[in-house]
């Protein structure tokens, strides 16, 4: 194997970039044949070999000018164009001229003169790599059998990663073992990462974190290259979170992730969208927004190639926060385009279809998010209620397209079943599990149900799945009108689940506080609705549903008496003088809106400073109102002085010259090939 090969390959096990940066150029460490029949071609590869990849393209290209049959000109621009500037199917058209130049001037064996085949050897690497990128399979395995026919170490573990994302799960999973069993280091933990992989997709709980682990535990032990300082860990621990994930282990799931972001390398398995998603679930609102700009922050750091990897995914994670922090307006921008967008699968082990269904999920909640607010600002907008009462009717329509997509995606029984099973392989990913119950209304009882019976059945032994598979029921029997038994589930589910799962517990709670309502039981009601609001407030307006209050003013002031009529016609309140109770006063110098319990304890209180002199008695009310839906119904913290832009990305993505810097010292460290991870 050529060095520039052997360098790829031991690259393989990184795909991240990093807080501490070391180590010399990989492919500078040695002295590798350096191939070409002038200078211009010499300089060509040896400035792609050392990274220099814009002097490598211009010299490429004045070769190929005078003389487009050069084989290492072609092969230059083919990387290139992939590596730098992320156009693989351009990339592919040079390599595959490459490939055919050399194939046709010295055949298919290493009988051309000197070290000229180990050309060839890098030629076949990079083309079976891009052609996984481009989920071109089955083309893939192609080119690894023929590299494999000719080159040693042979590329086992490529081949079981093909294999499985072909559904070849038998032969994958004997070519994992067999990279496993080979005297090549590299082979061996890449094909513990192949089995991770594939036992992960294949929903196969315990064997993926045994798996994961083990490879995570192979990769801290192989030796550091020379030159580094710590060991290229990113990939198998993102991949080890997942598979903790799977298990509920979801202190491991931080550790593991934690573990990752130690140094940023090369790959779109970014661990601080592992670490958005689990502060989000857990209610961490302001975790979530540092590890939110950290994930923006890594994915700005990747070279082109791999940025376009994870766009979207990164998109929904954002959004979701969005959703969480009460700004589903914002939030629909992202999910959007992630579904006009999508993300490459070639370095994932996941379906196109499980992204579509779980961004399409999403976008129905954002969708039906934003018409709950547009209700809400109606409701104390005086002259204006009419057209937000249209708006919110017209975002509730534009979210039916998005159940037919989300039907469409479950129509695979073992997509719907895997989705149900929850944090496994082969269903919709990524999505939340406070937003699974949403599958009962969208699918209909008869369809969920079914589902559900076999996703039990298949975690029978996973006692801590049971208050999940429990929770999905008690979003069963509520659309089904049990109302009694959704509140006897609600209250299994809510005593078992673990401490990270804050928004689902309080979408549990929310639900069952509604089921109890409709069955008469108000004081039951009232109780479940306190758990879940102090939970997540937010949970209310995602569900649409209303809180029983009486609102009322203190005081004569004559704007908080104002506020309190508009207030009394919410769509988030529902009149009730036994229920939570609704205070607006006027302070020494603003007005405050409160909302209490029955018994009297604060969920939370919204001070408002003065309005502008000139404001009226009518638009002071209003402005009031609208501060207490945004405030009371959202898990704001931290939202006060975070600038959008910062999790976004758009204060980084101008940032090219810094990102090319960055992108020179993290090639120190390897070039950017690496074990694809599960998800």
């Amino acid at each position: 194997m050529t060095f520039s090969v052997r360098a790829r390959s031991l690259a393989a096990l990184l795909l991240c970039a990093g807080l501490s940066l070391s180590g010399a150029g990989v492919r500078a460490q040695s002295a590798p044949p350096v191939f070409g029949n002038d200078a211009d071609e010499r300089g060509a590869y040896e400035d792609y070999r050392n990274n220099r990849l814009v002097t490598a393209r211009a010299k490429a290209e004045r070769v190929l000018a005078r003389d487009e049959q050069s084989i290492v000109a072609n092969f230059v621009m083919g990387a290139v164009l992939h590596e730098a500037e992320g156009l693989p199917s351009r990339g592919m058209h040079y390599l595959a001229r490459a490939r055919a130049l050399y194939e046709s001037r010295f055949g298919t064996t290493r009988q051309a003169s000197g070290d000229l085949w180990k050309l060839h050897e890098e030629i076949l690497y990079a083309t079976q790599r891009l052609a996984g990128e481009l989920e071109e399979h089955a083309f893939r395995l192609q080119i690894l059998e023929f590299h494999d026919a000719l080159y040693n170490p042979q590329l086992i573990a490529q081949r079981a990663l093909t294999l499985m994302r072909m559904g070849r799960f038998v032969e994958a999973r004997a070519r994992a073992r067999e990279a496993m069993a080979s005297t090549d280091s590299d082979q061996r933990v890449l094909g513990q990462n192949a089995l991770c992989a594939i036992e992960t997709e294949a929903g196969e709980r315990q064997s993926s974190f045994d798996a994961c682990s083990a490879a995570l535990t192979a990769a801290r032990a192989r030796p550091i290259p020379e030159g580094e300082t710590s060991p290229r860990l990113a990939v198998y621990a993102y991949n080890a979170a997942e598979a903790a994930y799977a298990m509920v282990r979801h202190d491991d799931v931080e550790r593991f992730a934690l573990e990752a972001t130690h140094h940023i390398e090369f790959t779109p398995a970014n661990p601080w969208r592992i670490l958005t998603r689990l502060y989000v679930d857990a209610g961490r609102t302001q975790d979530a927004i540092t590890a939110t700009q950290s994930m923006q922050r890594w994915r700005a750091a990747q070279p082109a190639y791999l940025r376009d990897q994870d766009r979207a995914e990164s998109d929904t994670a954002l959004a979701t926060l969005l959703l969480v922090a009460g700004e589903p307006e914002i939030g629909l921008r992202f999910v959007t385009r992630a579904m006009d967008r999508p993300d490459r699968r070639g370095l994932v082990s996941s379906k196109p279809e499980q992204a579509l269904g779980a961004h399409a999920l999403l976008r129905r909640a954002m969708l039906r998010s934003a018409a709950e607010v547009s209700a809400e600002q109606a409701s104390v907008t005086p002259g204006l209620a009419l057209a937000q009462r249209a708006e919110a009717f017209g975002r509730m329509v534009r979210a039916w397209p998005d159940d037919e997509r989300v039907v469409s995606v479950l129509a695979q029984d073992e997509r719907l079943v895997a989705t149900l099973r929850g944090y496994v392989g082969g269903g919709l990913a990524p999505l939340p599990s406070w937003m699974v119950g949403d599958l009962a209304e969208i699918l209909g009882a008869g369809v969920f149900a079914v589902a559900l019976g076999e996703a039990r059945e298949r975690d029978a032994a996973i006692p801590a799945m049971r208050p999940y598979h429990e929770g999905l029921a008690a979003d069963l029997a509520f659309v089904r009108g049990e109302n009694s038994e959704c509140v006897r589930l609600v209250r299994r589910a809510t005593a078992a689940l673990p401490r990270w799962e804050t928004m689902l517990t309080a979408r549990l709670f929310a639900l069952g506080a509604e089921a109890a309502r409709r069955d008469g039981d108000l004081s039951a009601s009232r109780a479940l609705m306190e758990q879940a609001l102090g939970k997540d407030p937010g949970v209310v307006r995602r569900m649409g549903l209303r809180i029983a209050a009486a609102v009322r003013a203190e005081g004569s002031d004559p704007v908080a008496v104002r506020a309190a009529e508009l207030l009394g016609g919410s769509p988030r309140l529902r009149q009730d003088p036994g229920g939570f109770a609704v205070i607006v006063s006027r302070e020494a110098n603003h007005h405050r809106v409160c909302l209490r319990t029955p018994q009297g304890n604060t969920v939370r209180c919204v001070d408002m400073t003065p309005g502008p002199a000139n404001e009226t008695v009518d638009q002071g009310a209003s402005r009031i109102g609208r501060e207490f839906h945004r405030e009371i119904f959202a898990s704001r913290t931290g939202f006060a002085q975070i600038d959008l832009r910062s999790l976004d990305g758009t204060t980084t993505s101008g940032r090219d010259t810094t990102r090319e810097s960055l992108r020179g010292m993290l090639q120190q460290t390897g070039d950017g090939t690496g074990p694809e991870r599960t998800r």
